[in-house]
């Protein structure tokens, strides 16, 4: 599936974030839910991850840099903080 299209459930599970048990039981949430949540705002609520795990599986979702897909979640959030000397700002 192309990389635009992958959900942030998915991405958080190929990072080893979450199981696939704990996707089930947010999007289980979500649908007893009268008001709209998105996800990694009801698994957060649930306990399940951290602030910092929903932005690096935004940054995979968004293809931000190459080999961001073969990272680790640490990885990805070092690079975030911390980009290569001479790389241009990401709003070039």
């Amino acid at each position: 599936m192309p990389r635009a299209q992958r959900k942030i459930g998915e991405i958080l599970v190929g990072l080893g974030v979450l199981k696939s048990s704990d996707v089930n039981r947010v999007l289980a949430a979500l649908s007893r839910r009268l008001h709209r949540q998105k996800f990694g705002q009801m698994a957060q609520t649930m306990g399940l991850l951290r602030e910092e795990h929903i932005l690096a599986a935004l940054a995979v979702q968004m293809d931000l840099f190459p080999g961001i897909d073969r990272m680790t979640p640490g990885q990805i959030l070092a690079s975030l903080q911390d980009p290569k000397p001479g790389a241009p700002p990401p709003n070039a």
